[in-house]
């Protein structure tokens, strides 16, 4: 059975499936971190969906999707630090003040909640596609265009940021601590980018699931 709309119940539930996603992707991402950075990036994703999922489950019942978004990112922020912590914090309150009022995602919905991604993180990490970061990976989800059915949208839009995250291991990074690798980052692709598609599929999948 198709899904039509994801509604912030399901959100909420989508976002606990990613929780359980980041604590069975801990290692790997922290291995991808480790090759360019300090090798925490995973526990750092981790503490924060785990901090989501805490929070949301306290959440009002009635709560609409801008706020589920919103606490998501209030959250995320405050339970992580370094860069990382604020890009996706900005990225998900951004979203939520994108979809002020919004009762549920369709497809249509669904590819405007990836552009106010992109757009938050573009401005939180003063980055652009090409730089070698989450923007990467969100920029290609966030062009895809929408299709007459969520879940086809959905999985269409991590496939193309999973595809844009694997680039990245061919890109040199332009900005942040990496950008003094040099051509020692090439080879590894960007965690940021490859935890944005692990999120992704992970709401993909959820939805999924719920109409199996």
């Amino acid at each position: 059975m198709s899904a039509t709309v994801l509604t912030a119940t399901q959100l909420r539930d989508a976002f606990a499936y990613a929780a359980t996603r980041f604590r069975a992707e801990e290692s790997r991402l922290c291995a991808l971190d480790a090759a360019i950075g300090d090798g925490d990036h995973g526990i750092t994703m981790r503490l924060g969906f785990d901090a989501i999922e805490a929070a949301l489950a306290e959440l009002d019942p009635t709560a609409g999707i801008d706020v589920v978004f919103q606490t998501a990112g209030t959250t995320f922020m405050d339970a992580t630090g370094g860069a990382i912590g604020i890009i996706f914090g900005r990225m998900f309150t951004a979203t939520g003040r994108a979809l002020r009022g919004q009762i549920a995602l369709g497809p249509a919905e669904f590819i405007t909640m990836l552009q106010a991604m992109e757009a938050g993180v573009a401005k939180a990490g003063k980055a652009q596609p090409g730089d070698r970061t989450a923007l990467d990976a969100i920029h290609a989800g966030a062009a895809v265009v929408p299709q007459t059915d969520l879940l086809a949208t959905m999985q269409a839009a991590a496939t193309a940021a999973e595809r844009a995250a694997a680039g990245t291991a061919h890109l040199l990074c332009k900005i942040g601590r990496a950008s003094k690798l040099g051509d020692r980052v090439l080879g590894h692709p960007d965690p940021g980018a490859t935890s944005f598609c692990v999120l992704l599929r992970a709401l993909a999948d959820s939805l999924e699931a719920r109409g199996s």
